[in-house]
């Protein structure tokens, strides 16, 4: 991307945010049927469908291990221990958001999942079978932790990730990138390719105004 280039927030991204903002008490919203608690100051699933897609289209974790990068209020982690994942470890740079989805994982009784604080890959040892990370789509500057939920400074968040993932993936694991045709796509590409990953399945829709997309990757080769 032109180095001039500035990154703004999709239109329909402040709307969502005041909407966030304007909850003082902790609240419920149902995903699929099931009651997933919000924390006030964690990107919430009540307005933003980009975690209930995911949970729509969650690939075969059962048995496996799983590894979440920005959590949020738990809610793709929740529903993969429920799919049956051997092992559920999710992280987030915000402690309310690892605190929310540590809540979640205790009002559904899945032992095998724990969230704590990590800026991307900083603080997890050893290596997944499934490694997904819901990306925020904008390249532009977060205001506040909330904001770091749709927000990625020059992508750098999403840079480090393509650094990392590798060195925590299984031989045969995979990783699962939320992302957005509002977002930087020839970026995202490029990294895609220089990091040695080919895209295996991507899906993609349009809902509430906005787009977004999963796309599994494997390592190039495979």
């Amino acid at each position: 991307m032109d180095a001039n280039h500035t990154y703004t927030l999709h239109v329909t991204t402040p709307g969502a945010l005041d909407k966030m903002r304007s909850h003082n008490k902790p609240y419920e919203t149902l995903i699929l049927g099931v009651p997933i608690l919000v924390l006030p100051g964690v990107w919430s699933p009540a307005y933003d469908w980009s975690g209930l897609y995911y949970v729509e289209n969650l690939p075969n974790v059962r048995g496996l291990d799983f590894l979440e990068i920005g959590c949020g209020t738990g809610l793709i982690s929740a529903f993969a221990a429920r799919a049956g994942a051997n092992k559920v470890v999710a992280v987030d740079v915000n402690p309310t958001a690892v605190q929310n989805a540590n809540m979640n994982f205790k009002r559904f009784g899945v032992a095998s999942a724990n969230a704590f604080v990590s800026e991307g890959f900083a603080a997890i040892d050893g290596r997944f079978d499934v490694v997904i990370f819901n990306a925020p789509y904008h390249g532009c500057k977060p205001n506040d932790l909330l904001e770091r939920g749709c927000a990625d400074e020059d992508y750098n968040g999403l840079k480090a990730f393509f650094r990392d993932v590798k060195s925590h993936l299984k031989p045969n694991g995979y990783v699962g990138i939320g992302f957005s045709e509002s977002g930087d796509l020839e970026l995202f590409n490029m990294l895609v390719s220089d990091h040695g990953f080919t895209i295996k399945r991507t899906l993609s829709e349009w809902r509430d105004g906005y787009n977004c997309m999963i796309c599994e990757l494997v390592a190039s080769g495979r």
